[in-house]
C-alpha cells in the first residue's frame, strides 16, 4: 500500500517537473492572452446599471372613498355598515406580474421606438439610441403587425442612396437619389430619413438598421429587466435595467412606471364611468320620488288649511326630534339597502362591483362584500392574460358564486335588523303618540308627509356627494397607482467589461491552452515511440 502510494507521489512529482520545464510556453500563452483581454477592455463598451423605486399605494376604489352623510350629520349610517367595493389592498405578486407583462413592456418598446435597432457603423453590435444619424418611421400599425426581422443595410453618399432590404431568406436592393427614402415593402411602408441633428449637413452614412417585432424585443428586456420587492414588509419595488446608452436605460424605466400607471388609471376611470351610470339612475329614480312627495305636501296643505302648521305643532316636535331623527335614519338606511339589494340581485350585475352608498364598516378587509368584490378584481385581472377556459378562471367563478351567497345573506342579516330597529322606534314614537290625542289626525299626517320627504332628500345628497367624490377620481384628481419615490437614475460605477471577467480569461488561457498543448505533443510522441518499437520488432 505505502509502495502504490510512493508511485503516485513520485508520478506527480513528474508531472509538475515535467510543466515546470516547459515554462516558456506558459510564457508565450499568457503574453498572448493580454491581446484578447486588452481587447475586451478596450472594445466593449461602458455598461451601467440603472434603478428606480416606486412604492404601490393602495388605491382605494372609487366607490369606497369614506363614509357619506346626511347634511350636517355626515356619518347618517355609523350605527350599521354595508359595504361595496373596499380598497382592495395590494397584493405585490400581482403587481409584481403586471410591471413584467409583455403587453406593457411591449407598449413600452412601441413608445420608445426600441423596436428599431440602429447599429453603430465600425463598431460590433453596438445598438445607438439618440445619436443615430438615420431614423426609420412607419405607421404604428405597421410597427405592430412586424412579425419578422427586417434587416436594411443603408448606404448614403452625396447623389446616391442604396438600400438592401433582408427579410428572411428574401433580399433586394432600392436605389434614390436622396433622403428621405420610402420603401414599400411586404409588411407594410416604411421611411428612411436624417434624424433632426443631422438633416442640414447630410453626411454620408453606412450603417446597419433592423426593424424588429416589438413583442420579441419585450421578451427579450424581460429576461433582463430587474423587477422585485425592496422587502416583505413593504409595497416598494426595486426596477433594474443594464445597459451601455445611458439615456435608453433611463427612458425604459421611466416610461415602465407611467405606463404602467396609466394602464391602472384607465382601468379606474372604466370603474367610474361604470359607476356614475349606475347613480345617477339611482339620482332619477330618487328625484321623480322626492318631486311626488313635495307636490302631495302641498296639495294636502292646502286642503286642510295647514298654513300654520309648524308653530302649532313646535311643542311637540321638540319632543319627538330626537326619536324622529332616529327614525329618519334607519329609514333612509332601509332605502339605500333596498337598492343594493336590487342591484345585487339584477343578473346583469353578476361580475359589476357592489357599489357602496353606506359608510365603510362593511367595506373594510375581510368584510364578505370585500372579499367579493377583491375576487371580482382578481378575476378581471387574469381575463385580461387568459381565455374564460383557463383553469384558474373557472376556480375563481366557483369562489365567486360561493362568496356572492355571502353577500347575499350579509344584506338580508342588515335588512332584518333595520326591521327590528325600526319597529321598536316606532313603538316608541306610538306612545308619544298617544300622548299627543288632542292633535288632529291630518296633523299627525302631515308629519309623514314631511318625514318621507326628508328621507328621499338624505337619500338625494348621500347619492350626489357619493356621484361627485366619483367624478374627481375619474377627472385625474385621484392618486397614481405606482408613486415614484426615486426618479430612474444611473449608478456612478460600471458594472461592464468587468475586469475580473478578462483575469479569468487569461487565467484559463494562460493554463488550458499550454497544458492541452503539451499533454498532447507528450502523448503523439508516445505513439510515435510505440510505433516505431513495433515496427522494429516486426522486422527482427
Amino acid at each position: 500500500m505505502n509502495e502504490l502510494k510512493d508511485k503516485e507521489v513520485i508520478a506527480l512529482k513528474h508531472i509538475i517537473v515535467y510543466y515546470l520545464h516547459h515554462w516558456k510556453v506558459f510564457a508565450v500563452a499568457f503574453v498572448i492572452s493580454l491581446i484578447p483581454a486588452v481587447l475586451y477592455l478596450l472594445l466593449s463598451p461602458k455598461t451601467y446599471e440603472m434603478a428606480s423605486n416606486i412604492v404601490i399605494q393602495d388605491d382605494k376604489s372609487l366607490l369606497s372613498s369614506g363614509s357619506m352623510g346626511l347634511g350636517d350629520a355626515a356619518g347618517i349610517m355609523k350605527s350599521f355598515g354595508l359595504g361595496g367595493v373596499s380598497g382592495s389592498g395590494i397584493n405585490i405578486d400581482d403587481e409584481l406580474s403586471a410591471l413584467q407583462s409583455v403587453d406593457l413592456l411591449n407598449k413600452t418598446v412601441l413608445d420608445l421606438g426600441l423596436n428599431v435597432e440602429y447599429y453603430k457603423p465600425y463598431a460590433w453590435k453596438y445598438q445607438m439610441y439618440d445619436e443615430t444619424p438615420l431614423l426609420i418611421q412607419a405607421d404604428s400599425s405597421v410597427f405592430t403587425s412586424v412579425y419578422e426581422d427586417i434587416a436594411l443595410n443603408v448606404v448614403v453618399e452625396k447623389q446616391n442612396v442604396k438600400i438592401i432590404v433582408e427579410t428572411g431568406k428574401r433580399k433586394k436592393e432600392y436605389k434614390f437619389t436622396s433622403l428621405p427614402a420610402i420603401l414599400n415593402l411586404e409588411q407594410g411602408i416604411f421611411t428612411v430619413k436624417y434624424a433632426d441633428d443631422f438633416r442640414d449637413s447630410s453626411p454620408s452614412v453606412d450603417m446597419q438598421i433592423v426593424v424588429r417585432p416589438s413583442r420579441w424585443v419585450a421578451e427579450e428586456i424581460l429576461d433582463d429587466l430587474v423587477v422585485e420587492e425592496y422587502s416583505k414588509t413593504s409595497n416598494v419595488i426595486e426596477l433594474g435595467w443594464r445597459d451601455y446608452e445611458k439615456r435608453r436605460g433611463v427612458d425604459l424605466l421611466t416610461t415602465l412606471v407611467n405606463n404602467y400607471n396609466s394602464r391602472a388609471n384607465m382601468i379606474k376611470q372604466e370603474e367610474g364611468e361604470k359607476s356614475l351610470v349606475f347613480l345617477n339612475n339611482r339620482i332619477d329614480s330618487v328625484t321623480f320620488d322626492l318631486g311626488n312627495i313635495e307636490k302631495a305636501i302641498a296639495i294636502y296643505k292646502a286642503k286642510n288649511k295647514l298654513t300654520d302648521l309648524e308653530y302649532d305643532i313646535q311643542f311637540y316636535s321638540e319632543q319627538m326630534k330626537e326619536l324622529q331623527s332616529k327614525i329618519i335614519e334607519v329609514e333612509a338606511q332601509s332605502h339605500v339597502i333596498e337598492m343594493m339589494d336590487t342591484y345585487v340581485k339584477n343578473p346583469a350585475n353578476q361580475y359589476n362591483i357592489v357599489p357602496t352608498l353606506l359608510s365603510v364598516q362593511e367595506g373594510e378587509k375581510g368584510s364578505a362584500i370585500s372579499l367579493y368584490n377583491e375576487a371580482l378584481m382578481e378575476r378581471a385581472r387574469l381575463l385580461q392574460n387568459s381565455s374564460e377556459n383557463n383553469p384558474l378562471i373557472e376556480a375563481m367563478e366557483d369562489r365567486i358564486k360561493s362568496l356572492r351567497s355571502g353577500v347575499f345573506l350579509t344584506i338580508a342579516n342588515a335588512k332584518n335588523g333595520l326591521v327590528l330597529t325600526l319597529n321598536d322606534l316606532k313603538g316608541k314614537e306610538k306612545l308619544i303618540y298617544d300622548k299627543m290625542s288632542s292633535v288632529p289626525d291630518q296633523e299627525r299626517e302631515y308629519i309623514d308627509y314631511k318625514r318621507q320627504q326628508e328621507i328621499l332628500q338624505g337619500v338625494y345628497l348621500i347619492l350626489l356627494q357619493k356621484r361627485e367624490e366619483i367624478a374627481l377620481a375619474i377627472n385625474g384628481q385621484s392618486k397614481s397607482r405606482a408613486l415614484v419615490i426615486d426618479s430612474a437614475y444611473v449608478k456612478k460605477m460600471p458594472v461592464g467589461p468587468r475586469k475580473l471577467f478578462a483575469a479569468i480569461g487569461m487565467l484559463l488561457f494562460t493554463l488550458i491552452i499550454p497544458i492541452g498543448y503539451l499533454f498532447g505533443k507528450e502523448q503523439l510522441l508516445e505513439l510515435i515511440k510505440i510505433y516505431r518499437e513495433s515496427k522494429a520488432a516486426k522486422f527482427n
